[in-house]
């Protein structure tokens, strides 16, 4: 990798504050100090046994796989990369040497980066609630979402390109940065409301004889309940003795599909890792014409 190399620090531990003008890029599931061998040398006492140092197609390996999204709860996500593009960007304004515009390494990663992605990390399947639930109502124009917690916040998006959005919930104040973000979306409390979806999310712990009041006070039911409840309940029966047209889908089956999808993923992953260390290898073992005639192998 030149004369760059990386310790790697898998936790939630900082590193010694004695390290703070280095050069060290964090996400939630890791922390990553990018130095050279001499640097290290003088590091030396505040590493931890546990930490990995890399250099070479192992440091560069690694950082593909971190940075296409390969060791992230949800495969394939964009946010780390762009974190690391703006960690990138603040050592370039601090005049790191080490993320120069020169540097061959960072030019790599940034396009391997890059071609990884548009080339094998399209259409992974769905791995998240809410990715599930915008492939689920495709077909769907008008949705109804009760909830406000976490849980509620972290669908929403995904379903903001609805025609039609409402929220219903005991809290509207946690939905107004929603509201005022999206043109399409309605915020009322449960007592107040009718449901207008043609899907009905249930992202907040109601009881069943709660959902069933709420379908009820609406003229048309909605076509499909996505059930998000956690806790075992009655609601596919009682929906089909009562809105027989009306389809549950709950917990159970989400988790199956996720999974599913995750085993189908899992192939993948290895694959694109041993790939993305092959172009590693390729890279510090290039061979470069030099523009005084000679060539150089470039470690």
């Amino acid at each position: 990798m030149e004369d760059i190399l990386l310790v790697h620090r898998k936790s939630n531990r900082n590193f010694s504050e004695s390290l703070q003008d280095a050069a060290i890029w964090q996400t939630c599931l890791r922390k990553i100090l990018f130095c050279t061998e001499v640097e290290l040398n003088t590091y030396t006492d505040f590493l931890e046994a546990d930490d990995q140092i890399l250099r070479g197609e192992k440091a560069l390996s690694l950082l593909l796989e971190i940075l296409c999204g390969l060791h992230s709860p949800i495969v394939g996500e964009t946010e780390v990369f762009g974190q690391f593009r703006n960690f990138v960007e603040s050592r370039k304004q601090l005049q790191d040497t080490l993320f120069g515009d020169h540097q061959k390494w960072l030019n790599f990663i940034m396009a391997e980066v890059k071609k990884t992605r548009s080339e094998h990390l399209v259409g992974l399947g769905s791995q998240s609630y809410g990715s599930l639930l915008r492939k689920y109502s495709k077909d769907l124009e008008t949705v109804t979402l009760c909830g406000s917690g976490q849980l509620a916040q972290e669908i929403l998006p995904w379903l903001a390109h609805k025609k039609s959005m409402q929220v219903i919930c005991r809290n509207p104040a946690k939905m107004q940065s929603f509201a005022e973000k999206y043109n399409n979306l309605a915020v009322t409390t449960y007592n107040e409301s009718y449901v207008h979806g043609e899907a009905m999310v249930i992202a907040a712990p109601l009881t069943d004889a709660r959902i069933v009041e709420l379908v009820n006070k609406q003229d048309t039911r909605p076509l499909i309940i996505f059930d998000l409840r956690g806790e075992e309940n009655e609601l596919p029966v009682l929906a089909a003795k009562q809105f027989s047209h009306v389809k549950v889908m709950g917990l159970h089956q989400f988790f199956a599909e996720i999974e599913e999808t995750k085993k189908d993923t899992q192939v993948k992953i290895e694959a694109l890792k041993a790939d993305l260390l092959e172009k590693a290898v390729a890279f510090t073992q290039r061979t470069e014409l030099r523009p005084l005639g000679w060539d150089d192998i470039c470690a």
